[in-house]
């Protein structure tokens, strides 16, 4: 079978009543959204020559505009559609599975985050053009019936199995089964059974887990914290104040300043040493390698743009801004009233590294005290930290 004949279908369309707090798809989970881990999961699978295409189901009436933007800045470069699902999962999997063009479809939900790539190949290799294939896990705990009394009775475990996804299933047959069957089924399988046609299984992993109550939630949480690598960059930069230049920090033309800061492109400090620090949590080169002074077409650039394009650099390397914290030193002008106008356009320049912007960045800006090359207006300097994490889930 040849990888264009499979479409991968994500189920993030659920509302998540059973947890604390409703569409749990959206919920962070280590740095990204839930919906995302298993997203990355379909971009390592395109890019292992496995599926080719991702079709993802999310809330039918629900502002998924903040997902969209994720999508276009991840910039990946195989075929994504999006569809609006319905109020019951059996709805929400035939919307994606009709919205797919592949001759057979593996239909996953987005509440399982860490389902691996190496379960996905055993359920491809298994499938035929008649016979679905879903994995499954044996029951490895005592199980016992509760009555409506509060009675408690055993129940024997034995050839009992939990069902778990990504399922397999010829595209056409599965669209024939599912509109027949039940807007309450609980499964793709459950409605491929019922039709009569035949499955096979393969073992799933124990570590697929679904998150279906907030302890699961918080186990995921647990296993994420495990797999992610944290760093700490520092940025500083410094440079003079002119009276024959623009004065331009975090991306804002200051017009009535008295002097502006002198450098090859706008000489904006604070985006300056915010890119170091980026750069520096990353292991990457510092600004001056990726910019160097001695290009004339970075003469009198946007620094702020500069930051943009380290931003989806950075987080196409699946690096996640935690925090950011950031010190301005500078006499004049008097700068308090800007340092809300400093943080939003640091926020939007910076939105690709933080998949939900939730006021990350922190900026202080602190006088010379009439001491020093900044007391004494000949120069700004600032520093900036830089909390950063890489998920190795998220590594190519």
């Amino acid at each position: 079978m040849t990888f264009e004949k499979c479409s991968f279908i994500l189920l993030a369309g659920g509302k998540g009543a059973r947890m604390e707090s409703p569409f749990k798809q959206f919920r962070h989970l280590g740095g990204m959204p839930l919906w995302a881990w298993s997203f990355k999961l379909s971009s390592e699978l395109y890019d292992m020559g496995l599926i080719g295409e991702v079709i993802v189901v999310f809330p039918k009436g629900f502002d998924f505009s903040n997902e969209v933007k994720l999508l276009n800045d991840l910039n990946v470069s195989f075929k994504v559609k999006i569809v609006e699902g319905g109020e019951t999962r059996a709805i929400s999997s035939l919307a994606g599975i009709s919205a797919a063009s592949g001759d057979y479809v593996l239909v996953h939900d987005a509440a399982r985050p860490f389902a691996s790539s190496s379960l996905v190949q055993r359920i491809i290799s298994s499938i035929t053009p008649l016979t679905g294939v879903i994995p499954l896990t044996p029951v490895r705990d005592a199980l016992k019936k509760v009555s409506n009394k509060g009675e408690i009775f055993p129940v024997s475990r034995e050839n009992l199995w939990s069902t778990q996804t990504p399922q397999a299933f010829p595209r056409e047959e599965l669209i024939a089964v599912m509109k027949l069957a039940d807007n309450n089924m609980s499964d793709e399988a459950e409605a491929w059974i019922k039709a009569g046609y035949p499955i096979n299984f393969v073992e799933g992993e124990p570590s697929n887990i679904k998150v279906t109550y907030e302890s699961d939630f918080k186990f995921c949480e647990t296993i994420a914290r495990g797999m992610s690598q944290w760093r700490v960059g520092h940025g500083f930069d410094v440079h003079p104040l002119r009276p024959w230049r623009k004065l331009i920090l975090a991306g804002h033309l200051i017009p009535d300043a008295p002097l502006g800061l002198e450098g090859h492109s706008d000489g904006d400090v604070i985006s300056h040493a915010v890119a170091d620090a980026l750069l520096g949590a990353a292991g990457e080169p510092d600004l001056g390698t990726l910019y160097p002074s001695s290009d004339e077409r970075y003469k009198d650039a946007s620094s702020i743009i500069f930051l943009e394009e380290i931003s989806h650099f950075l987080s196409k390397k699946n690096w996640s801004l935690i925090w950011l914290d950031i010190t301005l030193e500078a006499q004049l002008p008097r700068l308090s009233k800007l340092i809300d106008c400093f943080k939003i356009n640091l926020e939007n320049a910076l939105s690709s590294l933080t998949w939900a912007m939730n006021k990350r960045i922190n900026l202080k800006v602190k006088s010379g005290e009439y001491i020093g090359a900044v007391g004494k207006a000949q120069c700004m300097k600032c520093h900036a930290i830089a909390t950063m994490r890489s998920d190795i889930a998220w590594r190519k």
